[in-house]
């Protein structure tokens, strides 16, 4: 059905050149959808091109007559907005939040009912920007509900009672994805890199301003309590200090953390971490403060032994020397020029 959707479509994958729809066009297609996205003529043109083409093949447009290019719409779950720059979750997902909503205040719902609600809110914490990791507890017990449906443990329609916990928790995971609703998508320019890094030792920083290509370095030991903890939890500990030392001059701009650590560049990216709480708390607190301060965060990772944020992690601020300060540099150098391996 995939392919014969594509082909109706005029996808370049799956049709003749002629039948191609212009090459300023992008083409997205699914089992039963297709979305044309380009300026509003090229649109049309396709449009108009696929409108023949179905018609020799004999195929029915559902809503043919009425189909136009629009700069918002509304497309599995989400509801964009090109003309005012806003992504947000569907009136239709909205709506089965707000019902969910509902059922979890009731203290029990199916288990077919909690593992769908669970599905809705990771989709619409995606959208809105929401950190999944700030609702730790409610993303447990949802997994641990999943897989126990998944191993036949509990039957799809069996009764879950909900704790006060989790209930609250759940409440509170709804309403904040309901209360977000839209999330504006802006071309910003990137303002600030972050170098992190931690060692047994202690945690280093490097922020480099890409305008003026200034470098503050950061960084102090871990305490006696620290030290006992997973190198990646201390990795997770030196992104929270580093982007809660970005200031506030930078917000509202872009700010890209690099790390040579993938645990934590991974739980960045999701949000959460189901394994360590402390790794979990460290990274969203670090995410929240960045959301409060409205900047839009990427996360890249750079080898170890290409990162600047590597000395101040192992020796004190004040041993670091004018040539450690012009290695530093030139490690910065190279990640912002590409001379180096990396991978994004």
């Amino acid at each position: 059905m995939h392919t014969l959707t594509s082909t109706i479509a005029g996808h370049p994958d799956f049709v003749k050149t002629v039948h191609v729809v212009p090459a300023a066009v992008t083409v997205h297609t699914w089992v039963d959808n297709v979305r044309y996205a380009g300026s509003r003529k090229d649109v049309l043109e396709a449009s108009r091109k696929v409108d023949e083409l179905a018609a020799r093949s004999k195929v029915t447009w559902k809503d043919a007559d009425t189909r136009t290019a629009s700069t918002r719409y509304e497309f599995i779950g989400v509801d964009w907005d090109h003309q005012g720059r806003k992504v947000g979750i569907s009136a239709r997902l909205s709506k089965k939040l707000a019902r969910d909503l509902e059922e979890v205040r009731k203290g029990a719902m199916s288990a077919s009912g909690l593992e769908t609600l669970g599905g809705r809110l990771l989709h619409a914490s995606a959208i809105v920007g929401v950190y999944v990791g700030e609702f730790y507890f409610a993303l447990k017990f949802l997994r641990r509900l999943t897989n126990a449906l998944n191993r036949g443990e509990k039957a799809v329609d069996q009764t879950i009672r909900l704790s006060g916990s989790v209930q609250r928790l759940l409440d509170g995971w709804v309403r904040a994805v309901l209360e977000k609703r839209r999330m504006p998508v802006a071309a910003r320019v990137p303002s600030l890199t972050v170098f992190v890094d931690a060692s047994l030792e202690g945690w280093g920083g490097v922020l480099v301003d890409v305008a003026t290509n200034a470098i503050e370095v950061l960084g102090s030991r871990w305490s006696r309590k620290e030290k006992g903890l997973h190198i990646n939890e201390l990795e997770a500990l030196a992104f929270e200090l580093c982007v809660s030392a970005v200031p506030d001059k930078y917000a509202g701009g872009t700010v890209t953390v690099v790390v040579d650590n993938t645990t934590v560049q991974g739980v960045a990216r999701k949000g959460a971490c189901l394994r360590s709480q402390t790794l979990n708390d460290a990274v969203v607190n670090g995410l929240t403060r960045l959301r409060h301060m409205n900047i839009s965060l990427s996360v890249r990772w750079v080898k170890s032994a290409g990162n600047p944020a590597d000395l101040p992690s192992r020796v004190p601020l004040s041993a670091i020397s004018d040539k450690n300060m012009a290695d530093m540099a030139l490690a910065v150098r190279q990640f912002l020029t590409g001379d180096m391996g990396l991978v994004v």
